[in-house]
């Protein structure tokens, strides 16, 4: 397995989020974690990409813990660790955060290039032939602002995998997406499971969880039922 999370809690001050919950994700696997809004889907998903700190628990990333629960505490990975299993997860957001001083290229080079794990040469020549092959060809230059909200999501998914990531996660990937562009979202993600990246997929979009999931998590009073 990718990804396995134990016994997970999570609290916003007084209100609980969800309550020791768990769950693993296999190399390939399409899991999609539905639930109505306000379920902590969302929070979840920041959990395991380190953007939001567990009460309790363990996220563990290709058997490596990205933190873990000693002494009542969540410590996390030292610093090049740390940086290491960040680098296996991937994240599009609901709003793609592209910068929107940079165009598409430097969009997509700007991780690498800070992370120095290559030469700037190799990072461009990875970046063309994603941007190729999610049919982004002759946008490198384009800004933010002058692309569709399909086009937008593409790229973000192209700098999402700039860095190779195990797992690549979406949170709510078809949000005001007309059908079209829903189903190429579709292809790109079944596309990048069959090449063995795990995807977690967060979503209230019942119809892209049936068309798209191998397995399903719901979400609801704080805690997790599969199906």
């Amino acid at each position: 397995m990718v990804l396995s999370v134990e016994n997970l809690s999570k609290s916003f001050g007084k209100t609980q989020v969800f309550s020791n919950i768990s769950f693993s994700v296999n190399k390939g696997e399409i899991v999609c974690i539905r639930g109505k809004s306000g379920e902590g889907k969302t929070t979840l998903l920041r959990c395991i990409t380190g953007l939001e700190i567990p009460d309790k628990g363990s996220i563990k990333i290709n058997n490596m813990y990205l933190c873990k629960e000693k002494n009542n505490l969540i410590q996390y990975a030292q610093k090049e660790e740390l940086q290491s299993i960040r680098q296996e997860i991937g994240l599009v957001f609901q709003a793609f955060n592209l910068f929107p001083h940079m165009n598409v290229m430097e969009n997509l080079m700007e991780a690498a290039v800070f992370l120095k794990n290559d030469s700037v040469e190799n990072i461009r020549t990875r970046a063309i032939k994603l941007l190729k092959r999610l049919d982004l060809e002759g946008k490198e230059n384009s800004y933010p602002y002058q692309l569709s909200g399909g086009q937008k999501q593409r790229v973000a998914i192209a700098r999402a995998c700039m860095l190779n990531p195990s797992i690549l996660c979406f949170d709510e990937p078809t949000s005001a997406l007309d059908e079209q562009t829903r189903n190429q979202i579709s292809k790109i993600i079944r596309d990048l499971s069959s090449q063995g990246m795990a995807i977690i997929i967060v979503t209230h979009d019942n119809g892209f969880v049936d068309e798209i999931a191998q397995r399903i998590i719901t979400m609801k009073d704080r805690k997790i039922t599969f199906e």
